[in-house]
């Protein structure tokens, strides 16, 4: 039998899906793979996506080294030629290792064409006119230069009101969510968006607190992006605050998906945009994206993804081993 693996390989974990030539048999996690803030160690990924493609080896009921015909990974982080070259030789014929994006596109569309907002702790869009083609991406520069409209970049301007707010004076609903969320009892922590949980402070209410606890690295940027569900509640409550600041993250995201759909060749009728990413969960926040893109991008088709990204891997490694590139 010939077995196939894709590949996600993410900030919380790594999840491998084997499947043979009739679809998906088994699937199988592993710790995190991603290149975010870590040491450029090309042994840690092959490790982490060693252990996720064992694990599904196992709930497949196959030997754990089996070898696969193809195997993609989406790796969070990863760039051809600016990242180190992660070696899969010891799994598969065909390996290839791409940007998480690449993956998400591929499962968004089923291998198909369109343009992918991927929003969760990071942003980024990557788009292609026609099924095949090479993908053209906007976004994606990281937490410092961009990855605007992201749970990281949400989480941010809403301190940063907070903090304004505080600068004149005036108390704020985001404040107070701060102060529950970073100084609440351990036992209510809640996991917020990408399963972190931030430390639990004690002592003296302060936003300046906060500050300082991330600049030392006491709150992790994905402790810090997963206080962009407590803006989402806050402007389901009604605050003005949070609703300006999920209003202004679907435009950003709205603003990458144009980007990259000026780059393509027009669409004969309409042009597929679909999403991935935990912010999507959202209902308000992805009507208020639905509400961005049409204002900015009237030719478009907003449409759930029909796979997740490790499916969508599971895609490419099919395509990978019938001699296909993936781009």
């Amino acid at each position: 039998m010939t077995w196939y693996a894709g590949v996600d390989g993410g900030q919380t974990s790594t999840v491998a899906a084997i499947g043979d030539d009739r679809g998906e048999v088994a699937r199988g996690v592993g710790p995190p793979a991603d290149l975010v803030g870590r040491p450029r160690e090309p042994a840690r990924q092959a490790r982490a996506i060693g252990e996720a493609l064992a694990a599904a080896c196992t709930v497949a009921g196959i030997a754990p080294e089996t070898r696969f015909a193809g195997l993609v990974a989406g790796i969070t982080g990863f760039d051809v030629g600016e990242s180190a070259t992660i070696d899969l030789r010891a799994h598969a014929d065909r390996a290839s290792v791409v940007h998480d994006a690449t993956i998400a596109h591929a499962a968004a569309f089923a291998g198909g064409a369109g343009i992918v907002a991927i929003a969760g702790t990071g942003s980024v869009a990557v788009g292609n006119a026609n099924a095949g083609d090479g993908l053209v991406r906007a976004g994606g520069w990281g937490y410092f230069f961009g990855d605007e409209g992201s749970a990281i970049w949400i989480a941010r301007e809403a301190l940063r009101s907070a903090m304004a707010r505080a600068d004149a004076g005036e108390p704020s609903e985001l404040a107070e969510r701060a102060y529950a969320f970073f100084y609440g009892p351990a036992s209510a922590a809640p996991g917020g968006i990408g399963g972190h949980s931030p430390p639990r402070f004690q002592g003296t209410l302060s936003l300046r607190a906060i500050q300082h606890a991330f600049a030392h690295g006491d709150i992790t940027r994905p402790a810090l992006a997963a206080f962009a569900a407590e803006v989402f509640e806050s402007a389901a409550s009604g605050d003005a605050d949070a609703g300006a600041v999920r209003d202004a993250a679907c435009r950003e995201l709205a603003r990458l998906v144009a980007t990259v759909d000026r780059r393509l060749a027009p669409p004969e009728t309409k042009r597929l945009v679909s999403y991935a990413g935990g912010l999507w969960n959202d209902a308000a926040f992805l009507a208020a994206f639905r509400a961005a893109l049409a204002a900015c991008v009237p030719h478009i088709e907003l449409t759930a993804p029909r796979l997740d990204p490790a499916a969508g891997a599971l895609v490419l490694a099919r395509r990978l081993a019938a001699s296909e590139a993936v781009r």
